[in-house]
């Protein structure tokens, strides 16, 4: 472990930081203080001292993961087929002129976070767990893989006859320009090196191909209203957080364009960030009705304002 008065710069433009909060791990209750700095150039939020890989690996104990079963198999609802057929490409899952018509005018509220239909093309989901996604790429009619770091996650996905490596997205040792997307969700924040990810991701895609990134907002309101108890900062296990600019800016370094961009949030951030605000130890105000009527103010809010939770991004190879 570094010493803790070493100077960590930014690992995305290598600007320096200041402090900005202490953190603990409120969800494996790992022992410790974890710090984190905000860049000044660019406004990464990063843990400093930045860990080591062996110390990045106990981060993760055996039950960080609840994917060691199989996944199931769910079926896409009418109204959402109608929206991935009238909006995104996928003209097969919609039977009628009805269904595809209610989808466009759906489009517009619900079912935001698809990636247009590439017919026959090859999908990666990288970090996939027990193939949950992987599976639901399949049945929209993508030829798609996955790799996942845990052996017990990827042996379920493995055991349902899904197509998915064991390792890291190095280990797996894909050839260059091997699929037309490639999805990374809730992933990035976890890397001590996000710009060599880019990179590869850069490498691995055909001209034209996708890389959809979903991970946490570091400008969203929420942070701002909770602080150190912001259910998303999630410390230790979150190594760097970005806002959509910073996260842009380094996929545009390694020859990604942005081709779509949004904020999305949810209840159960909010509800989450509220109970570790006041050290809840009860019953958890997710599943308290009142309370989740309560917190769709502030998913409104913040989509009014576009600081939702999360960052929704599709980057294209040119």
């Amino acid at each position: 472990m570094p010493e803790m008065n070493a100077i960590v710069l930014c690992p995305l433009c290598e600007g320096s930081g200041s402090e900005v909060f202490v953190g603990r791990d409120q969800l494996m209750g790992l022992p410790g203080d974890f710090y984190y700095r905000e860049c000044c150039d660019c406004g990464a939020l990063y843990q400093a001292p930045a860990p080591d890989a062996q110390t990045i690996a106990g981060f993760y104990p055996d039950n960080y993961l609840d994917h060691d079963q199989p996944p199931v198999t769910k079926s896409f609802g009418w109204l959402r087929r109608g929206v991935l057929a009238s909006h995104f490409g996928y003209r097969s899952l919609a039977k009628g002129g009805l269904q595809r018509l209610l989808g466009r005018l759906a489009s517009f509220f619900f079912y935001r976070d698809e990636v247009p239909f590439n017919q026959g093309g090859d999908a990666l989901d990288v970090g996939c767990g027990n193939g949950k996604f992987v599976q639901k790429l399949s049945a929209l009619g993508w030829h798609a893989s996955g790799v996942e770091f845990s052996e017990s996650a990827a042996q379920a996905g493995i055991l349902a006859g899904l197509e998915i490596s064991v390792g890291t997205l190095e280990q797996a040792q894909f050839a260059g320009a091997s699929f037309d997307l490639i999805t990374a969700r809730h992933l990035i924040e976890h890397l001590p090196e996000p710009k060599q990810f880019m990179a590869e991701i850069n490498r691995l895609l055909r001209p034209g191909g996708r890389l959809l990134i979903r991970t946490p907002n570091s400008n969203a309101l929420g942070r701002r209203w909770f602080g150190a108890n912001w259910y998303a900062n999630d410390p230790p296990r979150h190594l760097v957080l970005f806002t959509p600019g910073n996260l842009t800016q380094i996929a545009n370094q390694a020859g990604l364009q942005q081709s779509v961009s949004k904020t999305f949030t949810s209840p159960k951030i909010v509800l989450n960030s509220w109970d570790y605000h006041r050290k809840n130890s009860g019953k958890p105000s997710r599943k308290i009705g009142i309370m989740r009527v309560v917190s769709r103010v502030y998913v409104g809010l913040a989509a009014m304002l576009g600081r939702g939770d999360e960052i929704f991004a599709i980057y294209e190879k040119q």
